[in-house]
């Protein structure tokens, strides 16, 4: 069941019928297509998505599934339920199309399996600035490099700590054309993303795959305005 999580995390007594068997569930409503909307104003957006929520809130509680249910959300836009279903009747849920997920929240007669959470690799991209130093020259204006650097590890921290370790592989010394010595150290560490790749197949991806992002703000000289359509 796709749309069901963490049923898995139980462990049913099978001397209980699945029949007799309670579970306690949270439903989320899937949010409305947009392109639907796109004649109307932004206002009668809004309420035309309440109005969907509504509409298909009310398609799932006549479906008569639920022993006691909650609703959640709010008045205006009620985006699911908290409910108490028959264990055997949550491949009904799974089959409606204007479910998102439906989470398993208690099992009657079942024992609560607990999963030992393993931190796992993932693919971030520090950003560093990086100062490149000659032998014996001496300059006000100081060369610098910003630096974008791929590295797997389990967390912001640990990306941080791996290139630390590594700082002075980085400013390990050469000899450039003029017989001087050279070297490139790391200044600073100053952020951290963490990306989309799971693993470097995600490269292959000919859309590209984001490896870096920062919003921000900036002044333009004439306001622009978008009213273009999907």
């Amino acid at each position: 069941m796709k749309n069901v999580y963490y049923l898995s995390d139980w462990k049913l007594d099978k001397s209980v019928s699945n029949a007799e068997r309670h579970v306690d569930v949270s439903i989320g409503l899937k949010y409305p297509e947009p392109k639907q909307f796109i004649e109307f104003k932004p206002k009668e957006r809004i309420k035309k998505i309440d109005q969907a929520y509504k509409t298909n809130l009310n398609k799932l509680i006549a479906l008569n599934l639920f022993e006691t249910y909650e609703i959640t959300g709010t008045k205006k836009r009620p985006n699911g339920v908290r409910a108490k279903i028959k264990y055997n009747k949550l491949s009904l849920l799974n089959r409606l199309d204007f479910i998102s997920v439906v989470s398993i929240m208690a099992v009657d007669k079942a024992i609560h399996i607990k999963k030992e959470k393993v931190a796992v690799d993932k693919y971030f991209c520090v950003k560093m600035t990086v100062v490149i130093e000659f032998e014996g020259i001496s300059s006000k204006k100081q060369k610098i490099e910003k630096r974008f650097v791929i590295i797997k590890a389990k967390s912001s921290e640990d990306a941080y700590k791996k290139l630390e370790d590594q700082k002075n592989d980085y400013a390990t010394p050469y000899l450039n054309s003029d017989g001087r010595f050279v070297r490139w150290r790391i200044d600073s560490f100053d952020d951290c993303f963490e990306t989309d790749i799971n693993n470097p197949k995600d490269l292959d991806n000919p859309q590209g795959v984001e490896v870096y992002s920062k919003l921000k703000s900036r002044k333009i000289d004439k306001p622009i305005v978008w009213d273009e359509r999907f």
